[in-house]
């Protein structure tokens, strides 16, 4: 891989962030440059679940901001992604939409436990445990994600809506807060542990971290210039940061942010993120824990870098490529017939190889087809009837790490055109996506209707698909040592969006 130069921006509850980095690999980079600005966009929308105007123009011109700052450093690519405020908002689709329009800038929402899988690979890759198994905590405005990391891979992943300003927000009223409204939300971080507490059952790991902002400030107030902290790596001791939280809670606002690396704004909102570790800490009898210099920023470019790597590579097969492992556990949750599934993901890949020197659909959505072929019938699961819409819902609605919340709903969206009516301006969540991903659906869609096709008979007839484009014509030979009329009928009838999204007229030889 060539060495290039990245910008990614964490478009956060709090604040947005910029990371300009030089890369020659995944694990080889060095930062440039780093800015941060304020914006609040958790402000009242964790409550009210609608990003304000204001907060939309603030982040566009933020945005537009840091994407001047990344061009004039010639950066090669711009990487944004959004977090819990953009993610749990009703009008999340209008905010990508008008930040696309205003400044340029794609912004991927990320799920809860795609987030916690980035910021996870971020904190093994800073602290090289390659070897060994590590938990990182990672305190944002809106939600706090737990990453166990095996070998630098994603073990178990979780966030829980408990955020630094979520929890200001909802439970602290007072300045200094009141004794029952620290009593309250010390309740609600016990609560929302329950679940982490009762998965991690048994799990042990060698190293502790922290990422974020809140873990950054609450190292600094816990090691600032002491002579027993000078010259020693800095760390959060619990014992030391049951007693900081104690005096945090006890003084004004106004006190809070003369503290030494303490802003305005994180002076507002250090009383819940310090409950938090402490809740977390205590939860899993943590005493010390390693702040971590990389957090979302890095793990969305280490990610980035790494799929850069894998597409030089050749394709490996759909049971051994780890961003699958979660759409084979979906897809056996539901009781899918996994024979079926596998045999219509092998022909919608062959399909895609053999078309993508033709028409550049681009590979990394080969995934996209892949997980979407695996579960295009786990529908069946709720119903028989209209089970590709039922296939729309389940995928969309289930955790698979490594897919963003765009790329799940191109997956569910593909999945539910493998049969019945062809995309329509009705059809809302398909006209939520901007032209490309429309287009990437139909194209994809229209692949996996054929490879589905194919199998009709789930008796594995086709071995290999051909493709032979003639101008607008495009030739289709079916490889198979058998009988293929029933796959060809079968064809004729599913041809339909094939026809539209790659416009051509299709034949089978």
């Amino acid at each position: 891989m060539k060495t290039q130069k990245l910008a990614a921006i964490d478009i956060g509850s709090n604040s947005l962030k910029l990371v300009i980095v030089e890369a020659a690999a995944s694990d080889s980079f060095t930062v440039i440059l780093q800015e941060r600005e304020r914006v609040r966009l958790g402000h009242d929308t964790l409550k009210t679940h609608l990003l304000s105007a204001e907060a939309i123009n603030l982040s566009a011109a933020t945005i537009a901001k840091f994407r001047s700052i990344a061009e004039s450093r010639s950066v090669d690519s711009i990487i944004a992604v959004a977090t819990a405020s953009v993610r749990e908002a009703d009008n999340s689709a209008e905010f990508v939409r008008e930040i696309e329009e205003r400044t340029g800038v794609r912004v991927e929402v990320l799920s809860s436990v795609e987030e916690a899988r980035l910021i996870g690979i971020a904190a093994a890759q800073f602290f090289d445990a390659k070897n060994e198994t590590l938990l990182n905590i990672d305190i944002g405005g809106g939600s706090t994600e737990l990453s166990l990391m095996k070998n630098g891979e994603p073990y178990k992943l979780f966030s829980m809506k408990l955020g630094a300003v979520g929890l200001t927000e909802r439970f602290i009223f007072s300045n200094p807060p009141r004794t029952k409204e620290l009593e309250n939300l010390q309740a609600e971080i016990t609560f929302a542990l329950e679940r982490p507490l009762r998965k991690m059952k048994n799990q042990t790991w060698q190293i502790s971290t922290g990422t974020s902002g809140t873990i950054m400030n609450l190292t600094t107030l816990l090691n600032f210039q002491t002579a027993e902290t000078a010259n020693a790596q800095p760390e959060i001791q619990f014992k030391k940061l049951v007693a900081l939280n104690k005096m945090l809670a006890r003084i004004p606002l106004e006190e809070r942010a003369k503290l030494p690396s303490i802003s305005l704004s994180r002076a507002e909102v250090i009383v819940a993120g310090g409950q938090i570790l402490e809740g977390v800490m205590r939860a899993f009898k943590i005493e010390k824990l390693q702040p971590c210099g990389y957090a979302l920023r890095e793990g969305v470019i280490i990610d980035y870098l790494r799929e850069i790597e894998s597409e030089s590579l050749p394709p490996v097969p759909d049971v051994e490529d780890k961003k699958l492992r979660d759409v084979f556990a979906v897809g056996r949750r539901f009781g899918y017939e996994e024979s079926h599934a596998l045999q219509v993901a092998d022909l919608a890949e062959k399909m895609f190889d053999a078309l993508e020197p033709i028409y550049k659909i681009g590979r990394p959505n080969r995934t996209l087809l892949a997980a979407a072929a695996l579960l295009h019938d786990v529908g069946y699961h709720i119903s028989h009837e209209s089970h590709h819409k039922h296939s729309f819902y389940l995928i969309k609605n289930s955790e698979m790490t490594g897919f963003s919340e765009p790329e799940k709903t191109i997956i569910a969206l593909v999945a539910r055109y493998h049969r019945g009516s062809l995309p329509k301006e009705k059809h809302a969540e398909f006209m939520q996506l901007n032209e490309r991903d429309r287009q990437t659906v139909a194209r994809l869609g229209a692949i996996l209707r054929l490879a589905e096709a194919l199998d009709r008979g789930h008796e594995n007839h086709i071995q290999n698909v051909k493709f032979k484009r003639e101008k607008n014509v495009l030739s289709l030979k079916l490889v198979s040592d058998k009988d293929c009329q029933i796959e060809r009928q079968a064809i004729e009838q599913k041809k339909d969006l094939f026809e539209l999204a790659f416009e051509c007229s299709l034949q089978v030889l």
